[in-house]
């Protein structure tokens, strides 16, 4: 995990990226109240830290969101907070989004996703911050918790007041509860505290949940073995009233009559929904719909033919008194003539020739009548046979479900008994099993002491005593760095070992005394300790391939190497980053070439996994220095904001 930019958008939408060299020196040097010692916090506030620490005026006036842009691997983060509302010194709300390329979004595109505790968890997770627990200070569980990506950031930030600081080492070292969190968490960004030490101790807390379960089971045991004769005696009177038992039993004997009991079967019940009774009662409601609807179709039927009957007669009636017409002959003969007066006619009537007309259809539909009625008699015959055999067959039902009945009434009784029996039954078969649990104590209490000695191998595998020996083993590697890079500077100690005291988290000398950091005096010792301290860290990290981010920014380290008055060098606040001659203002040229020279070794050494950001107001002429600068010095308005924005004003 490296800075690929630091992004600040204004209240007009406008943006200002700083950006950077990744597995690179980056330097942004210029004069003092640009905004350089604001990266540090900027970079802070949007990793998931709620205070706002980055300095008021100007930078809260006009930059509504600040944005950081990560590449981890392949992968880019974007990280953005808005500014606190009002007057407020904290805020946790933010924006992320992981990408393999990230296009910054736009102010409207800023809208919350997340908070602090979602940065935090989803930094932690893309390092590879496995579930973790720390030693706690007395012991393996006692006020333990998890190393985070916040811890991380102990190794990664030298402010100006920190990076020579005789008496802290560590980013927020000064606050309280931090050095404790630093000393616990160490250990695990060390490599001292594996990854699965979560799973292990997930395990050492079943095995202690099992351990309780077995030693409450004993209790229960014990308490039921009082109460063992008594209650079987009292189960076999039971019995006795059920019918199940007829003898008396010898004491001697109660367990084994119990186990015999046990073994008793009731006889087959009737079950309600599948008995033969209900089938017959089944049965009977159908055989009954079929009588119903039997009856329905003979009723369609003599409806039909009731039907039948009146048409043919009305149809007969009606035919007879047509028939009169052929009392005139046929239609040719007397079609001129009426039939009254035999005189001749104009036009043959109407009347007469519908009336022969209706005869003739009459006597077809007659016809057809006649010819269906003995079909429809035999259908209808039929019908009342098939009605009749229903009637057999719902009165044979009605006797089965009458007999089913009384047989069921008579068998309750039966089934009744049968049940008091099997809830004796029941009681004895839970009283055996706590028997049983009884009889089984000795392996009861075997198994309850090698499980006790199993957790206390366990807990012995997990101890603190193997965690530090590892975390001295990891110290020593580091020492070899320090001591190096010790000599590389030119340190007052230089020659003899170097090395982290991780108790009071400083940096010691070893020479026929121990000699601290705050006690081998001026500037330059106390930054040549935080500086060596630290790379030899982060190297050791990167070779570990541990969790921790790649990257180290130091704000203003040169600072030491000029003439100071009451701590502050006045001459070194009056460079503004443009190439000088600092020997002019008394600065300690060669030093201040050391430190650098150091800088750049280290990351080549480590290239391209190591990044090292740097503001100064220094500025160095020598080739590596200046291929190093971010940007051109922040002198004659340039800044971190730029000079357009201070007449935004905030919306």
């Amino acid at each position: 995990m490296q800075v690929k930019s630091i992004i600040l958008y204004n209240y007009d939408g406008d943006t200002r990226t700083l950006p950077f060299k990744l597995g690179a020196v980056n330097i942004i040097t210029g004069q003092s109240r640009t905004g350089k010692s604001s990266v540090i916090n900027i970079l802070d506030y949007c990793m998931g830290r709620p205070t706002f620490t980055i300095f008021e005026g100007v930078n809260r006036d006009v930059v509504a969101w600040y944005a950081v842009l990560l590449q981890v691997g392949d992968t880019q983060v974007f990280l953005a907070k808005p500014a606190p509302a009002g007057q407020a010194a904290s805020q946790t709300r933010g924006y992320i989004e992981t990408a393999t390329e990230i296009t910054v979004p736009t102010l409207a595109q800023l809208q919350p996703n997340t908070n602090d505790e979602g940065i935090t968890s989803a930094l932690s997770s893309l390092l590879g911050i496995a579930p973790n627990q720390t030693l706690g200070p007395a012991g393996i569980n006692l006020d333990s918790f998890q190393a985070t990506m916040q811890h991380a950031k102990y190794y990664l930030f030298q402010n100006q007041s920190l990076v020579a600081n005789a008496k802290q080492l560590f980013w927020r070292q000064d606050e309280e509860g931090i050095p404790r969190h630093i000393r616990e968490t160490l250990p695990y960004f060390l490599g001292a505290i594996l990854d699965d030490r979560q799973a292990k101790l997930a395990e050492l807390d079943k095995l202690q949940r099992g351990l309780k379960r077995l030693q409450s089971k004993s209790r229960e045991a014990d308490a039921l073995f009082g109460k063992q004769a008594e209650n079987g005696r009292t189960l076999l009177a039971e019995a006795q009233a059920a019918g199940l038992l007829e003898a008396i039993v010898p004491d001697t004997q109660v367990i084994a009559e119990l186990q015999r009991l046990v073994t008793w079967e009731p006889g087959q019940g009737v079950a309600i929904n599948n008995s033969p009774l209900e089938q017959a009662r089944t049965q009977l409601r159908e055989v009954q719909r079929d009588f119903r609807d039997k009856q329905r179709e003979i009723e369609e039927a003599e409806e039909y033919l009731s039907k039948e009957e009146g048409f043919s007669s009305a149809v007969t009636d009606h035919s007879d008194r047509l028939r009169a017409v052929h009392a005139f002959g046929t239609e040719a003969e007397h079609a001129h003539k009426c039939p009254v007066c035999d005189s001749t006619l104009q036009e043959v009537p109407p009347s007469v020739a519908a009336l022969t007309a209706s005869l003739s259809r009459m006597q077809a539909d007659l016809t057809d009548v006649k010819r269906e009625r003995p079909q429809l008699e035999q259908y209808l015959s039929g019908l009342r046979a098939q009605l009749e055999d229903i009637r057999q067959n719902m009165s044979t039902s009605s006797q089965l479900v009458a007999t089913l009945s009384t047989e069921r009434e008579n068998g309750q009784r039966l089934r009744d008994l049968e049940l008091r029996a099997a809830r004796v039954v029941g009681k004895i078969e839970m009283h055996l099993s706590n028997t049983e649990l009884v009889e089984d104590q000795a392996d009861l209490r075997e198994r309850i002491e090698a499980g006790k000695k199993y957790i206390k191998d366990f807990l012995e595998s997990l101890s603190s005593d193997e965690v530090d020996d590892i975390v001295d083993s990891s110290l020593s590697v580091i020492a070899e760095d320090m001591t190096e890079w010790a000599s590389d500077l030119a340190m007052e100690h230089a020659g003899y070992p170097h090395r982290l005291d991780r108790r009071k988290l400083t940096v010691v000398a070893d020479r026929d005394r121990i000699i601290t950091m705050e006690r081998m005096g001026s500037g330059e010792n106390w930054l040549g300790c935080h500086l060596i301290c630290l790379l030899a860290m982060h190297k050791f990290f990167i070779e570990r391939d541990r969790p921790v981010p790649h990257f180290l920014v130091l704000d203003q380290p040169s600072q030491v190497y000029f003439p100071q008055i009451d701590g502050v060098s006045r001459a070194y606040q009056q460079l503004d980053g443009t190439v000088q001659d600092l020997e002019a203002v008394g600065g300690d040229v060669l030093a201040v070439r050391r430190m650098f020279v150091l800088l750049f070794k280290v990351v080549t050494l480590m290239s391209p996994k190591l990044q090292v950001i740097v503001t100064e107001h220094a500025n160095l002429d020598t080739p590596e220095f200046q291929r190093a600068l971010v940007e051109a010095p922040w002198t004659n308005g340039r800044a971190l904001i730029p000079q357009n924005w201070l007449t935004t004003k905030v919306k």
